[in-house]
């Protein structure tokens, strides 16, 4: 990638960073130190080499300073000066490491906030084309490679430049042509690593979308292990699993080989020029151009220029991780939100519960026909009245669904127009439309945790009492109370502990609790037990005239307490006749 997506990549990324101004002009500081501390580090040995124990005077400045110290006092006076300025320089380190640490862990939950943020308000057609399992990848692996990349690597570069800068600085005032074969070095080992970064670049970018796809996968299997067992492919999907993981084995080798590449010619021509310089220097002090104390003092920085040398591998791989994962999340946030809110949207406050459809069209894209798309739904014409019970029915991609996401307002019609108690669906804030809607969908999930979480997921606080209510409206009151921790007991994850007929009407508990004026249900009564559907019918009969209730289903069952059945067919959507006995009697008893 050119290099615009680095650019990209910082310009993106760093205002994030920028949030924390205090900690990194402190975290700045405790470096600059640091770099001193490392600086100053060789020096008290130069001084006692060069002035006690090749008996060369001190400067100037310093000689008048120390006066005359025996010998052995002034070996102590510059190992304590050497010793303060390690403790100084290590103190400085390690409290630069701790606020960046802190910036790090606290950016990290910033950065996966937004990125979940905005996950959340994908239209769904986006995300049916992500495996949950890469979505995760980028939500934790992503943003943490990201994060460690501004508040780590680039620190560490950052320190390791200005300690070259000074290093060179000084090495450059007691000896040029020394100082020139130092940056000899650096320079060498600087178009090495710009040869070796593009390719670094490109494997650790394969690689990252290989792990995608074993994180995929393995999500997919691991909640698919029900029906894997059942349909006995165990060795099928071990057989898949182990293929995509060998891509992933052979990307990660790959990547590897031009890490080691790249780390092999390092050491070649740093262990080259150090000779050089060894050498060289060797010589100017048996010429006497040079003391053995300050050829002491080019070794120990020219040490020090090899340490980011000898880690140039590790941060080029960790720089070209953070900006492949870095690409990656952008194009991840770079996808639009169906759904936005209008400037002048409206708040709305609490519907009387009317809802129409005008001359409403959606289309979805055909799978695998890039520009085409299939007709779900064609020329609604809808109105749903408050406080009435409405069923559609129809045949499996009739649109039922669909309808539901576009009442609430997951999708948008490709053309007419959804209106709520009169108002146009865009014209009211997106959360606050939301809030009318209360819902159990067909795959409603139920995070692990406490039933009584489960219960409140938006409304938390409520009293005991309100739960014990709902929970006896849906029939699992009694079950409940039998658990040993009760309304705090124990919900495993999407409550497998629990069977069919229990996790649905504990989802039409959630639902009932929260007391809005909409009440939307898809297929409310499929894969449950004929007594959880007996159960759910009583519970939504006895909220009716309560709340507007839409309700997708296949089974029969539910048109029996209907005010309207709708259904739909190839010609579009056509009411039913309702004529069960069951509604005449409950049409007599409301009358």
């Amino acid at each position: 990638m050119k290099n615009v997506g680095i650019r990209r990549v910082f310009c993106e990324f760093v205002p994030a960073l920028l949030r924390y101004r205090s900690a990194l002009v402190l975290s700045l500081v405790f470096s600059l130190l640091a770099v001193a501390a490392a600086v100053l580090m060789p020096w008290p040995l130069k001084y006692i080499i060069d002035a006690i124990l090749v008996d060369q005077p001190l400067p100037g400045w310093m000689g008048s300073l120390v006066g005359d110290v025996a010998a052995g006092r002034l070996v102590l006076l510059f190992g304590a000066a050497g010793a303060a300025i390690a403790i100084v320089g290590a103190l400085c380190a390690a409290t630069e490491k701790k606020i960046n640490a802190r910036m790090r862990e606290q950016m990290t939950l910033d950065l996966r906030e937004r990125v979940l943020r905005h996950i959340q308000v994908l239209p769904i057609t986006h995300r049916a084309g992500d495996r949950s399992g890469e979505l995760s990848l980028r939500l934790v692996d992503d943003v943490h490679h990201i994060v460690r990349l501004l508040t780590k690597t680039v620190p560490i570069t950052l320190r390791h430049l200005v300690t070259m800068l000074a290093i060179f600085v000084v090495m450059f005032g007691m000896d040029l042509r020394l100082g020139a074969a130092g940056l000899v070095l650096v320079c060498t080992l600087a178009v090495l690593t710009r040869f070796y970064i593009s390719p670094l670049r490109l494997a650790t970018r394969v690689k990252r979308r290989e792990e995608g796809a074993v994180a995929g996968l393995s999500q997919e299997i691991i909640r698919a292990l029900a029906a894997i067992q059942a349909l006995g492919t165990e060795d099928e999907v071990r057989q898949r699993f182990i293929e995509t993981n060998q891509r992933s084995l052979s990307s990660g080798i790959r990547e590897t080989r031009v890490a080691v590449s790249m780390e092999q010619m390092m050491q070649i021509a740093n262990g080259i020029v150090l000779a050089v310089i060894v050498v060289w220097g060797g010589l100017k002090v048996l010429n006497g151009n040079l003391t053995i104390g300050t050829l002491t003092v080019y070794i120990a920085y020219i040490v020090q220029l090899v340490k980011p040398v000898e880690k140039i591998n590790e941060l080029a791989s960790t720089f070209a991780r953070g900006i492949a994962r870095g690409e990656t999340l952008l194009r991840l946030l770079d996808r639009k939100p169906a759904v936005t809110d209008l400037p002048h949207a409206i708040q709305l406050v609490r519907s009387p519960g009317q809802i129409e459809l005008r001359s409403v069209y959606y289309s979805y894209p055909a799978v695998g026909d890039r520009g085409s798309r299939v007709h779900a739904l064609r020329n609604i014409n809808l109105t749903i009245s408050p406080g009435t019970l409405t069923v559609v029915t129809g045949p499996s991609g009739a649109g039922k669904s669909t309808l539901l996401m576009l009442l609430l307002r997951m999708l948008e019609p490709a053309a007419g127009q959804l209106l709520i108690d009169g108002i146009p669906y865009p014209e009211i804030r997106l959360s606050s439309l939301r809030a009318q809607f209360a819902v159990m969908l067909q795959e409603s999930h139920v995070f692990a945790g406490r039933i009584r979480d489960c219960l409140q997921p938006g409304s938390a606080g409520l009293p005991d009492a309100a739960l014990w209510r709902v929970l006896e409206q849906v029939a699992l009151r009694d079950f409940v109370r039998a658990l040993p921790n009760g309304l705090d007991a124990a919900l495993g994850e999407s409550a497998l502990n629990l069977s069919g007929g229990q996790r649905a009407r504990l989802c039409l508990a959630r639902a009932l609790l929260m007391d809005r004026p909409f009440l939307l249900l898809d297929e409310p009564l499929a894969n449950v037990d004929p007594e959880s559907q007996l159960i759910i019918l009583e519970a939504l009969q006895r909220i009716r005239g309560k709340r507007t209730c839409v309700a997708v289903s296949h089974q029969t069952g539910i048109e029996a307490i209907a005010d309207r059945v709708l259904r739909f067919d190839h010609d579009g959507l056509h009411e039913q006749p309702v004529r069960t006995e069951m509604h005449r009697q409950l049409q007599r008893a409301r009358a």
